[in-house]
């Protein structure tokens, strides 16, 4: 694991064995910290290592002004990797956003593709940025069954566009299971 500064916030870069959830977990754990996820990229390999990375500003300037926190940051985060602590505990105390008004608001969008690669269903989303969205979208795919291979996120503005490359038990999404999955990422971003 590696944080690094940036000229516009910090990346954490991570190489560890892969397991169900673990974006959504490290997504979540940044979250809990107050920190604003801007981009992220996941990998997976067949030797089931992952390459993760998250780009992050810090609003609060919460890591500058409290260099304490950039070691409970990490150690937190080695418990997360763990599999030691939960991160909905961690997300439960976290204030709530003010949205913005009805008329800024960037209606929530779900789409699939299978043809977009020969072993995975692309996902992609597009959603008013929050904190822990990327947490909540990635829980509902591997909850659904859904193993997350490659994750390109970019967030503009208040607007995130998420893309997941998603297989479930080695193959492209089934129908069903495609359903289900695309429910429960509805539900996560209020959508109808």
């Amino acid at each position: 694991m590696e944080l690094r500064r940036l000229d516009t916030g910090r990346q954490l870069t991570l190489i560890a064995r892969d397991r169900s959830g673990l974006f959504a977990s490290v997504a979540g754990t940044l979250s809990s910290f107050g920190m604003n996820i801007l981009k992220a990229e996941a990998f997976a390999n067949r030797r089931s290592l992952i390459l993760d990375t998250f780009t992050f500003a810090d609003p609060g300037r919460t890591l500058d002004l409290n260099p304490s926190e950039i070691d409970r940051l990490h150690a937190t985060l080695e418990k997360v990797l763990g599999g030691r602590l939960d991160v909905t505990a961690l997300l439960r105390n976290r204030p709530k956003p003010a949205l913005p008004s009805r008329k800024a608001r960037i209606p929530a969008r779900v789409s699939f593709d299978g043809e977009a690669s020969g072993s995975a269903t692309l996902i992609e989303i597009v959603a008013e940025d929050r904190p822990g969205l990327l947490y909540d979208v990635a829980t509902a795919i591997t909850g659904n069954g859904g193993n997350i291979e490659v994750v390109p996120i970019d967030t503009q503005a208040h607007k995130a566009i998420d893309v997941f490359y998603v297989s479930a038990e080695g193959a492209k999404l089934d129908a069903p299971r495609q359903s289900a999955m695309e429910a429960a990422l509805n539900g996560v971003l209020g959508a109808s």
